[in-house]
């Protein structure tokens, strides 16, 4: 049995999750996409399991895509659809999450 020991710094463990641990330990070049590596592995696609699923929206045996895992693991450790949650937001002119809002005013100078 052999082991490789990986130093994973900080904001590195989405990228180290998604190239490597969910296909099975290989080597996932980073063009080619996650259903396509993990099928060419002979890696099963993830499925969700647990009891909150409902909570977040989820069902029991939805498989996981590679969105939902740059969500979850990603340097902001946020919703698995958290890209749609801020869609439906700035279609219903809700400020940016985590943003900062600028805007310009005219005034007319009298001159």
């Amino acid at each position: 049995m052999t082991a490789d020991i990986k130093v994973i710094r900080a904001g590195q463990m989405c990228r180290y999750y998604l190239r490597e641990t969910v296909v099975g330990d290989g080597r996932r070049p980073a063009p080619r996409a996650l259903l396509e590596a993990q099928e060419q592995a002979g890696v099963p696609t993830g499925r969700w399991m647990g009891r909150g699923l409902a909570a977040a929206g989820l069902m029991r045996g939805q498989e996981v895509t590679e969105s939902q895992l740059r969500n979850l693991f990603g340097e902001r450790g946020g919703h698995p659809y958290a890209d749609q949650i801020e869609a439906d937001r700035l279609a219903k002119g809700h400020v940016p999450l985590g943003g900062v809002v600028t805007a310009a005013v005219s005034l007319p100078v009298a001159g």
